[in-house]
């Protein structure tokens, strides 16, 4: 897995929604996921965390 270093995470109420952007310092990348309004927002950090580290890691040819 690679080291990412900072990450920021972003907030957004969208209706009933939640959108959790995480974006590498680093690199510029960035990703999202949306998840029930409920849901706590540690969970929806950790699941925008593991879809960056996926996204950041080498594409086997």
């Amino acid at each position: 897995m690679p080291k990412l270093g900072q990450v920021y995470f972003e907030t957004r109420l969208v209706g009933n929604a939640i959108r959790m952007s995480a974006i590498c310092a680093q690199s510029g990348v960035e990703v999202f996921v949306v998840g029930p309004r409920n849901a706590s927002e540690s969970h929806l950090k950790q699941l925008a965390l593991r879809k960056l580290e996926r996204k950041l890691q080498p594409q086997d040819a």
